[in-house]
């Protein structure tokens, strides 16, 4: 969306959406719900003043990137799905 104040008018819509809706290939004529998650961000020029003049660009083979999965009694997801993530910065340990 873009146009004058579309972000301010837009951030209200931030959160999760629902659509209820009636499926045309349900012969039960079922209603279906879906979900989605909307953010607005708004789109500012390279030269705008509020982004930051010190952007560092890094090399992927100085990243330690790690995967994790969850551990104990859970769901379906557990011990399958990798859901954590820590990325290292070699050099400086961060």
């Amino acid at each position: 969306v873009e146009g004058p104040h579309a972000f301010g008018l837009l951030r209200g819509e931030r959160g999760a959406h629902r659509l209820v809706r009636q499926s045309p290939f349900n012969s039960a004529a079922k209603r279906q719900t879906s979900f989605a998650s909307v953010e607005p961000v708004p789109e500012l020029p390279e030269d705008h003043p509020a982004l930051p003049q010190d952007i560092v660009d890094l090399d992927d083979n100085d990243l330690e990137i790690t995967t994790a999965r969850a551990g104990g009694a859970g769901g379906q997801n557990v011990n399958k799905v990798e859901t954590a993530v820590r990325i290292v910065h070699l050099p400086t340990g961060v």
